[in-house]
């Protein structure tokens, strides 16, 4: 299970979440109180490439309608390795693009789900959020990353959307330690997204927290592998 946390803003966080099995950390580049700069980005995803009891890691900027020259500026100045698309971009625009990306769609509901996940988007994984905006998608005023559960069928619509395309599918939305088992057990996800689930304030996270969700983590992963194996 490939796990996500978003919203790092500083060294010791994401050094916290990387050492307890972190596989991706998200800074986030657009509006909002979790809002990193690039110079910041830079220095701590370098802060970090230099420790070497440290496990490699993707570092993902989040972008919420921002121009493509300037996402590409930004991910080669501070050294990200994946786009992580949360706003009004469509499929045809986004398959100009010349880095590496993925989408990530706010839905609210079972149509939305097959709707947008079911658009032709170019890309090799999807990652869905709850959305209580009029607009599916995401807006630059209301950043992506809502903190709220998305219905369940909504998740599996947009589940069995981007299987059936062959893509990664990652969950966000509502993630916290306490029901993060759930998650696992009900979506099989690909990947977990987790930010304001695991902190003590916006882009300050909390060590209990963090040691409290990975270790829901590691229980969920073992229960299900049992369970697979006993259905074999």
């Amino acid at each position: 299970m490939r796990v996500k946390i978003c919203g790092i803003t500083n060294v010791e966080d994401g050094k916290l979440a990387l050492a307890l099995g972190a596989s991706e950390l998200g800074f986030v580049l657009a509006p909002s109180p979790r809002r990193a700069r690039p110079e910041t980005v830079k220095a701590v995803v370098e802060a970090l490439r230099g420790v070497p009891s440290l496990p490699a890691f993707k570092a993902v900027g989040v972008f919420v309608n921002e121009e493509p020259r300037a996402m590409r500026d930004i991910m080669a100045f501070a050294g990200l390795d994946l786009a992580q698309l949360h706003g009004d971009e469509q499929p045809e625009a986004c398959a100009a693009f010349g880095f590496p990306w993925y989408k990530a769609l706010r839905i609210a509901s079972v149509d939305q789900a097959e709707r947008l996940a079911g658009r032709p988007w170019p890309c090799a994984r999807l990652l869905v959020d709850s959305s209580s905006q009029a607009s599916p998608l995401a807006s630059t005023a209301a950043y992506g990353g809502s903190g709220s559960s998305i219905g369940t069928w909504a998740v599996l619509a947009a589940r069995a959307r981007a299987r059936d395309a062959g893509k990664e599918f990652f969950v966000a939305g509502g993630v916290r330690p306490r029901n993060v088992a759930s998650f696992i057990h009900s979506f099989s996800p690909d990947g977990i997204d987790v930010s304001s689930g695991v902190e003590e304030s916006p882009g300050r996270k909390s060590k209990e927290k963090l040691e409290a969700l990975f270790s829901e983590i590691e229980t969920a992963c073992a229960r299900r592998e049992e369970t697979n194996d006993a259905a074999r």
